[in-house]
């Protein structure tokens, strides 16, 4: 092919429906790939090499963190670097977002077949992407990805994502649950070449921050993710420059092998079949209260796993997310259900993973839907799905059955909030509480873990509440974990938790909610019940000043006089100085017959306020009693009240007729 007719990937198709690289990429013959590989490593340096690696994206991560000013890196390490081979295969992750590590492939491949001819890739080059039909879960997770040269021939890529508090939109904070389009939301950028030969781009740098809000902070992000990517970028010359490049090559090359070679073991163990789920998005976008049915099936057929999106509706409203996001769910399931011994390296799974999704459904949504609200809502509700079929697949191995998390949170709720801070500045940030999460779903032979995070973000930390006191005109009254919110079962799930604020020296706070799962539990798990849902509400023109004047503190927003107020999951709403927020995360599903839990077990979770005395008694069937001024379990009346539920149970149930 001439230069004059390389064109790489249908741009307008791929800006329209979204990119699917095929097997074979078209990249520009003036671009070299470095391919050579030792193909015959000592086992030492191999483990040199492999924690070596992994090492260097750990310090990218550190840079990421240290240079940011930023709450959302600082506070909740809301990004991930990665290191892929010279074609785009991810090798290595960071341990933080995983669902920003496999979707890092995407720009890379885009990159290779529509940047190689023009602007062209060179050495010191950076490109800055965030186009969510590209490789993005919505536009405020921001893409620094740069190639790695050796000898003239392109040896690697180093990409880190983080998530930007606000590059324009409607809505401050760039989650527009509001919008009717992608015109109302932050502008998706292709990759663009930010960096050329190692010199900034000015003017490109002077557009993006033009768009924000609050540009000197995300110039702070900004200035984080090219120093991050220029550390992990000199660390890997480094390497190669000390062990030669087909050495460190060879050992990429092995990483993925034996990534791939665990996944097809595993998959050997399971039966061949096919697995469902569904889920109900609640509202579309702010003041939608309607229900919309997203489904998931998986075929597992040999070593290959298929995903499809069958019977899922039609994109509206601000719910959407695109096949990019859909896509690298996938993978922020199988890394910790099936690919934890392989140092959650996705290249090798992807390579046996199809994935066979409708344009135009609110999981594959076409432009120009709007999909601002895809990192927080779109990409949960999938993971909640998938995490269903995985698990569901993984039952039927007796040798993985032990490897299931049974189920995920639902979304958390994201606040970004906005408005005039303590010292008369404008100020936006995330409230970062929302990183506490749900718990985390129960194991058939464990409980889950309580205000567990995502399983999916092992390093997010939850943020001190004295820090965001300190940095922004908010005062809590709590934060605690709340009773019988974990899934019931004999393995009980884990609870979520309650967070309370209220506006503090300032008139008032711009509080835009973007969630899921407010309306019915949408992390329903395999076995055992689900836990509760995501409920925000707030108590407007409360008596809460004449309340903290009396040296009372409430421990809950409706203990105050006021109009309370449930909100919905997508929301955008003035907080006046009087008026308490309140947000419940969602609990997570539980393992098992709830009768068949161990009574004291029960006790011990009535003793730390998990589970209420009431449940206690109607859904586990424990009878408690005192003993030494402890709560017990009494085992006798115990099972004679298991015995009853039973009972009941069955006078309710219904025989099917025979045919």
């Amino acid at each position: 092919m001439s230069d004059s007719q390389h064109t790489g990937s249908d741009i307008w198709e791929d800006f329209t429906s979204g990119y699917v690289p095929d097997e074979e990429l078209d990249v520009h013959p003036s671009l070299s790939l470095h391919a050579k590989a030792n193909d015959d490593i000592d086992p030492v340096t191999h483990e040199v090499l492999r924690h070596r690696l992994y090492s260097i994206n750990e310090e990218h991560g550190q840079t990421l963190e240290n240079v940011s000013g930023s709450p959302v890196a600082y506070y909740a390490q809301d990004f991930n670097p990665t290191i892929l081979a010279e074609d785009g295969e991810v090798i290595f992750q960071g341990p933080y977002i995983q669902f920003f590590s496999p979707i890092a492939e995407l720009q890379v491949k885009w990159i290779l077949e529509n940047r190689s001819d023009n602007p062209g890739i060179e050495p010191g080059d950076v490109f800055l992407a965030n186009d969510p039909w590209i490789g993005a879960t919505h536009q405020p997770d921001v893409h620094f990805i740069a190639p790695v040269f050796e000898d003239g021939e392109l040896f690697a890529w180093v990409v880190n994502t983080l998530h930007q508090y606000d590059i324009g939109g409607i809505d401050p904070g760039s989650f527009c649950p509001g919008a009717d389009d992608v015109f109302h939301e932050p502008s998706p950028i292709p990759p663009i070449k930010i960096v050329e030969g190692g010199e900034r781009r000015e003017d490109l740098r002077q557009l993006y921050l033009r768009q924000s809000r609050l540009p000197q902070m995300v110039g702070l992000d900004f200035n984080a993710q090219l120093a991050g990517v220029n550390v992990a970028r000199d660390r890997l010359t480094e390497v190669v420059d000390e062990y030669g490049a087909s050495t460190v090559k060879g050992v990429m090359r092995d990483v993925l092998d034996d990534a791939e070679r665990s996944f097809t073991e595993k998959l050997e163990t399971i039966p061949d079949g096919t697995w469902r789920a569904r889920g109900y998005m609640d509202g579309s976008q702010t003041g939608d209260t309607d229900l919309y049915v997203g489904q998931v099936q998986l075929t597992k057929e040999g070593d290959t796993l298929t995903f499809t999106n069958e019977g899922t509706e039609d994109e509206a409203g601000a719910m959407n997310l695109t096949y990019a996001g859909f896509r690298t769910a996938i993978m922020s399931v199988l890394n910790p259900m099936m690919m934890y011994d392989a140092m959650w390296v996705a290249g090798g799974a992807l390579r046996h993973i199809d994935i066979e999704t409708t344009p135009g459904t609110f999981t594959h949504a076409e432009w120009p839907s709007a999909v601002s609200t895809g990192g927080q809502i779109g990409i949960e509700f999938a993971i909640c799905l998938i995490n269903d079929v995985v698990a569901r697949m993984l039952a039927s191995s007796d040798e993985h059955k032990r490897d299931i998390i049974n189920g995920t949170h639902e979304s958390s709720g994201a606040v970004a909030q906005a408005g005039i801070d303590q010292w008369g500045d404008e100020f936006g940030t995330m409230n970062l509480d929302c990183m506490g999460l749900g718990g985390v779903g129960a194991s058939p032979h464990k409980d889950g873990i309580d205000t567990g995070g995502a399983y999916w973000a092992p390093k997010a930390p939850i943020p001190n509440m004295e820090h965001n006191e300190q940095d922004y005109p908010i005062l809590y009254l709590y934060r605690d974990e709340v009773p019988d919110s974990g899934g019931a079962g004999e393995f009980r799930g884990g609870v979520g938790m309650h967070y309370c604020w209220i506006p503090h020296n300032t008139s008032q706070i711009e509080n835009v909610l973007a969630g899921v799962g407010g309306a019915v539990p949408l992390s329903r798990g395999v076995s055992g019940e689900p836990g509760a849902t995501l409920r925000p509400r707030i108590v407007r023109d409360s008596d809460i000043e004449s309340r903290l004047e009396a040296g009372e503190i409430p421990e809950r927003a409706t203990d105050a006089e006021g109009a309370v107020a449930k909100l919905p999951s997508k929301s955008y709403d003035t907080q006046e100085p009087d008026d308490i927020w309140e947000v419940r995360t969602a609990g997570s599903p539980g393992y098992g017959d709830p009768l068949e839990r161990d009574p004291e077990d029960v006790a011990e979770d009535v003793r730390n306020g998990y589970v209420s005395e009431s449940v206690a008694a109607d859904t586990y069937g424990v009878v408690l009693t005192e003993a030494g001024g402890r709560i017990v379990s009494d085992l006798d009346a115990t099972a004679d009240r298991r015995d009853e539920l039973r009972d009941e149970r069955l006078a309710n149930s219904t025989i099917p007729a025979e045919n």
